[in-house]
């Protein structure tokens, strides 16, 4: 596809896309809001789009547009689900098109990252743009990820996929300390499974990569009373879910077994985020205890809002 603009060089920003995955990128288009998108699954003759809450916002069933550079296409689609909060890091929607979009649909996988990694979205809402990742590290009990090169805003909500295998990883979300940072899927697919705002303390200089926030944008978990489960996880996929012919008849096979671990998972972190915050109390009324430089530690609790 022909270019318009350069793209901007001083971030590793290339106008080449780098596997399948980046054809399935989008620009969503939210009243004053502009940030990335890109297709995760399909439902009931529909394509699903993972972005951020803070493009999307968090009223279920507020429509916005989404642009497909790949076949010079604007869709409607309209928020389906979502978890945003100010404490915690959490900050992700899901959007289900109008129609099914012709263009590939690549899955979340429930895993830490690991190799290389690229993303592709529309920085400065200009694009379509790519990046080659290279993993600065992944913090927080594998759910945060940060990167270089730094990410800049209109970025927000691009997808963060594998050279390996192509699917999707991360959300690329914020920029933190001179990187790029963003959700793994793994620290999504907590907060989903136990329909809950969960997640770790959200720090000071953690920066959202929008000017003009979403004006829908509140704090908590939507979605819609019918949801389940979505069709968009790599580990729920039945091997049969490409529907190339459009009529969105394909269900993943449900999984409980891994969904009880993950859960069971999720109340561990919980009882242990007790133990630190009972810890915590104490120090704070401890006169004589020495401080020291926790910043960067790794295993802190799990808070609930």
């Amino acid at each position: 596809m022909t270019q318009t603009a350069t793209a901007p060089q001083e971030t590793g920003f290339s106008d080449e896309p780098f596997g399948p995955s980046s054809r399935a990128i989008c620009k969503v288009t939210n009243g004053n809001t502009c940030g990335s998108g890109t297709l995760v699954g399909k439902r009931n003759g529909k394509s699903l789009i993972l972005t951020n809450a803070h493009v999307a916002g968090t009223r279920i069933g507020k429509t916005m547009r989404c642009y497909f550079p790949e076949i010079d296409r604007t869709i409607t689609a309209r928020v389906i689900m979502a978890g945003y909060s100010n404490r915690v890091m959490m900050d992700w929607a899901v959007l289900e098109a109008e129609e099914i979009v012709p263009l590939p649909h690549t899955k979340l996988r429930n895993e830490v990252p690991e190799g290389e990694h690229y993303t592709g979205g529309y920085p400065r809402c200009r694009g379509p743009y790519y990046q080659r990742l290279r993993t600065t590290r992944i913090t927080h009990n594998g759910t945060v990820w940060r990167w270089q090169p730094v990410s800049i805003g209109g970025q927000s909500g691009s997808g963060v996929h594998s050279f390996a295998n192509d699917l999707l990883y991360g959300l690329l979300t914020w920029s933190w300390g001179g990187d790029g940072a963003g959700q793994t899927c793994r620290s999504i697919w907590l907060q989903y499974a136990n329909r809950a705002e969960i997640g770790f303390a959200k720090p000071a200089d953690l920066v959202e990569l929008n000017e003009n926030r979403a004006a829908d944008l509140e704090e908590g978990f939507f979605a819609e009373a019918d949801i389940t489960t979505l069709p968009i996880w790599d580990h729920l996929d039945d091997g049969d879910d490409d529907d190339d012919d459009g009529d969105g008849d394909s269900q993943p096979s449900p999984c409980p077994e891994f969904a009880a671990k993950v859960l069971k998972q999720a109340e561990t972190m919980q009882r242990e985020a007790a133990d630190l915050a009972e810890i915590a109390r104490k120090y704070q009324s401890c006169d004589d205890c020495e401080g020291g430089d926790d910043d960067q530690n790794d295993t802190g609790p799990l808070f609930g809002l």
